[in-house]
Parts: C-alpha cells; structure tokens; sequence
C-alpha cells in the first residue's frame, strides 16, 4: 500500500450535527471573551488544525498550545516552534495531563490580555475560550487548571457536546467548547492520522487503512526499527501492509485455519501508538524540514 493507493479509498464524511451547533455557538460566544487559546495535537500541528475556526475567529487575540507534546518527536516539535514564529505565531507545546505543564498559564494569559489592552473596563474575571478539534486534550486541559475535574473527559472524540464555563480560583473563567471537525478533510491519509490521533471515532475509519498509513509514515520518518523492536517484526522488507501480518502471527492473533486476524492486529498497534509505546513519533514535519 502507498499513499496514492491509500488516497483512493472514499472519506467516512464523519461530520456530526453537533460540530455544526457548536461552530455557531463559538462566534455567538466571541464577544464573551478575551482571549483564545487553540489547542493542537503536537504530533500532527498543521493537519490538526481546524482551518474554518482559524477564518472565523481572527478577531480575538489567541494564543497556540501544541498538547500531548509528550508524545511527539521533540526535534519536531522544536522545528514546529520555529514554523509557526515565521508566521507570527508563538506555540506552546504542553503535555495537559501533568499540573507541571500547565502551572504558570493562566499569568501567562494574563498578562497577554492586559499587555493587549483587551482586558475588561470593569471588575469580572478574565474570559478564555478553549477551541480545537475534538479529543485534542481540551477538557483535560481545563481540569488540570481547575484541579478539581469540572469538565467532561473522555477517551473517544465528541465527549463535550456544548459550551462548558468552568470558573477558576484566580479570578479566570475558561469556556471549554466542543471539537469542531472540518466537513472536507484534505483527503483520507489526512483522516487516517486524524483518527490515529483520536480525533475522528475508529467505528467510521478502517482500522487495517489507518494501521497501514502508520506502517507508511513510520517507514517515511526512518522509525521503522521501533516496529522490530517493540513488535518483534522485521521492517527491511517487503511492502508495510506486511508488518501487519507479521504483527498478527508474533502476537498470536489467528484466525481459523492460522490465518493472520489482521483486523484485531490493526486494532493493537494503533493502541500501541497512541499508547506511547512505539516511542516518541511526530506524523508530520514542517514543509522543508529535513
């Protein structure tokens, strides 16, 4: 399988009607505001961000937050940092879960929203709207800064489902909103590293595509001894669908017969990558980047 190949195959067109209301309630919400903060995943920054709330949103100040940087290939990540300064934007990148991370945010924010001349005339708390896509780390990122767990978490994208204001110690109040996908996405390698990410549901995306095009992306990025090393395959031959077979067999995942479960195979080094397992990995570089 290559790119071309992977390309060919139809997009999900996994668009709820939810994401629809929420992008409304987004612009409805702008003047309740001072300041966005828009969360991306540190492994993918460019694909996931949602271009039609970057159009809709200019109006207010806003920052970046790279989230799950954790996760991400730090080298990237530090040429993801120097991508977005050339186009006049700073970025964090965070690892939302740890309160380390995240302590000092909210003075940061502050002090962008004073230094900005947007903070209100009279007394009421600093406004935040949080964006992004959906299971980017918004909610995790709103809990960690209120510590006491206001806001709906879950491990599959379209947990939230409407504005959440959440009310803070420090004189702040962070509206968490909804993941917004985009209806037309690139084309459907760009929605399989979406779902590999968490961001699209796995029941509307193949598990043996996106398994596939991580096989591809690991092979591009040279990191296909991870694979040998933590799967126990061998990678320095034969076309990345293969690995999946191998995976299968190593992992004892057979079906009637001994034939590889290639389904069940997919499903578990998708699990490994999200998982951290296969090690620190960044599906995309900024154009140029070496």
């Amino acid at each position: 399988m290559t790119y071309a190949e992977l390309n060919k195959y139809p997009l999900s067109g996994w668009f709820p009607g939810h994401m629809l209301r929420a992008g409304k309630q987004m612009q409805e919400s702008l003047r309740l505001v001072d300041l966005l903060v828009e969360l991306l995943d540190a492994r993918a920054p460019l694909s996931s961000r949602n271009p039609e709330l970057l159009e809709g949103l200019r109006q207010k100040p806003r920052i970046l937050l790279a989230n799950k940087a954790d996760l991400a290939d730090a080298a990237v990540s530090r040429q993801w940092a120097a991508y977005f300064a050339a186009a006049g934007e700073s970025v964090t990148f965070v690892d939302s879960r740890r309160l380390g991370n995240v302590r000092g945010l909210l003075q940061e924010w502050r002090g962008l929203i004073e230094s900005g001349g947007s903070r209100p005339a009279f007394a009421r708390p600093l406004r935040i709207m949080v964006l992004g896509i959906p299971n980017v780390g918004k909610s995790t990122l709103v809990n960690r800064l209120h510590r006491r767990n206001k806001a709906q978490v879950g491990p599959k994208p379209g947990v939230t489902r409407q504005n959440q204001w959440v009310s803070l110690d420090d004189g702040f109040e962070l509206l968490d909103t909804p993941g917004v996908i985009w209806p037309r996405l690139r084309d459907k390698c760009h929605e399989l590293m979406l779902n590999l990410l968490g961001n699209i549901r796995d029941e509307v995306v193949e598990a043996q595509l996106s398994a596939q095009f991580l096989c591809l992306k690991m092979q591009e990025l040279g990191a296909q001894k991870r694979l040998a090393e933590q799967c126990g395959i061998e990678t320095n031959q034969g076309r990345p669908e293969l690995w999946l077979e191998q995976y299968a067999r190593k992992r004892n995942f057979l079906l009637q017969g001994a034939e590889p479960d290639l389904e069940r195979a997919a499903l578990a080094i998708i699990k490994d990558f999200r998982d951290g397992r296969l090690g620190h990995i960044s599906l995309e570089k900024p154009l140029g980047a070496c």
